[in-house]
């Protein structure tokens, strides 16, 4: 009896701790935002980075708002399961207490034990006997089984009760989150109208940015290429200089080296940066502002702290360290057959031909023009193909 009001109560808190385990990451998320957002100080007039900032706030509310309602939802239609059993073991219960009290009423017209044993006594034969006692026994039997239903369910009916109250509580609780999300999302998306308005009168300004932007990418793709084509004709041997460096582990004073491929890495990458904002994502996209004009990104944008620590995503080997107009400092790491980028770095800690692990620190991330911080993140094959970071990258961070 006390088991299965156990599983009850079990299945019911588990399946609420995966839902709220989802909510709980997204609102982690708006809060790692919103410490890197409180840390910047923008210059008076519009720039794209408050822009992408505020749309990547947007972003992580609009995700955060959808996972509230999914689990709203779900409360309220769990909390309509819940009352619907709980209806039906309140008739049950009923029903149960019924047949009890007629099997109380003929036990008493039986005039208890003593004309119970003459009812047995009576007996005309031995085999009369012996089937007017098991019917006795069977008779108290079946009236301890009812006591013990009517107690199963009446325990069953008071966890079901406890989980409609705890069910409506979350509901509440979920509701009231939602509005004060909702008055933020309309506060942000305000702002951003603004934003999108005065940047709109800067449209030269803007095309010369972007203009820019495209020959940094322009410049730092070719040196990825020359990379891996080098690279292909030097053959790899990579695996190799790896293998030795483990052995020599003072020297690289390195206790992350792992034995992990990179390729096995895909989807739980350790991330370059601590609580980083992903303001442009990778790939092709309108541009916001500039009409009919398309922006394409090779890797992921990340808004980060004040001179916040980049680090290594996998162990490997500094195969170049660059400036390019626009990214400021480069960092190229080699993990066998792929190739980490990070850019924008404002200070380098690294020189070429060194072997990092993971974790290594790289350098600090670089401050644009407008006075925001951040970093660029790209992965790059051995055959010069471009890589989603955000499918390589862990969802935990």
């Amino acid at each position: 009896m006390k088991k299965i009001a156990f599983i009850f109560l079990i299945t019911f808190i588990t399946h609420s701790l995966f839902a709220q385990k989802d909510i709980k990451l997204a609102k982690d998320k708006i809060a790692k935002t919103k410490a890197i957002l409180d840390d910047t100080q923008y210059k008076k007039e519009a720039s794209l980075s408050e822009l992408n900032d505020i749309e990547a706030q947007i972003e992580g509310r609009e995700h955060y708002l959808r996972q509230i309602q999914n689990r709203i939802t779900e409360a309220q239609n769990e909390e309509k399961e819940a009352i619907i059993v709980a209806d039906s073991l309140q008739r049950k219960i009923e029903l149960l207490k019924e047949e009890y009290a007629e099997l109380v009423y003929a036990a008493y017209k039986t005039g208890g034990d003593f004309q119970q044993l003459a009812y047995i006594f009576s007996s005309e034969n031995f085999t009369q006997f012996v089937r007017r006692a098991n019917y006795l026994e069977h008779y108290k039997d079946v009236r301890k089984k009812q006591i013990l239903e009517i107690e199963r369910s009446q325990e069953l009916l008071l966890h079901k009760k406890e989980e409609i109250k705890a069910r409506n509580k979350e509901s509440f609780a979920l509701l009231e989150e939602e509005k004060v999300q909702l008055a933020q999302l309309k506060s942000l998306k305000e702002r951003q109208t603004k934003v999108v308005r005065n940047l709109k009168l800067k449209e030269r300004e803007l095309i010369a940015q972007l203009e820019k932007e495209r020959k940094a990418l322009a410049e730092l793709q070719k040196q990825m290429l020359v990379l891996t084509s080098n690279v292909s004709k030097e053959g790899n041997v990579f695996e190799n200089e790896i293998e030795i460096t483990d052995k020599t582990e003072n020297k690289i004073n390195n206790k992350n080296v792992t034995t992990t491929s990179f390729q096995e890495t895909k989807g739980s990458l350790k991330w370059p940066v601590e609580g980083g904002m992903i303001t442009n994502h990778f790939g092709v996209r309108p541009h916001p502002i500039l009409s009919g004009v398309n922006i394409e990104n090779h890797g992921i944008d990340l808004r980060v702290k004040p001179n916040a620590v980049v680090k290594s995503v996998f162990s490997g080997e500094v195969t170049a360290v660059t400036k390019v107009p626009n990214l400021q400092n480069v960092v190229m790491l080699r993990h066998d057959n792929f190739f980490t980028v990070y850019s924008k770095l404002n200070k380098v800690n690294v020189k070429v031909g060194d072997i990092v692990s993971i974790n290594s620190k790289l350098g600090n991330a670089g401050q644009n023009a407008d006075g925001t911080y951040e970093i660029q993140f790209q992965i790059w094959n051995m055959d010069g193909e471009k890589l989603d970071p955000e499918e390589w990258l862990s969802k935990k961070e």
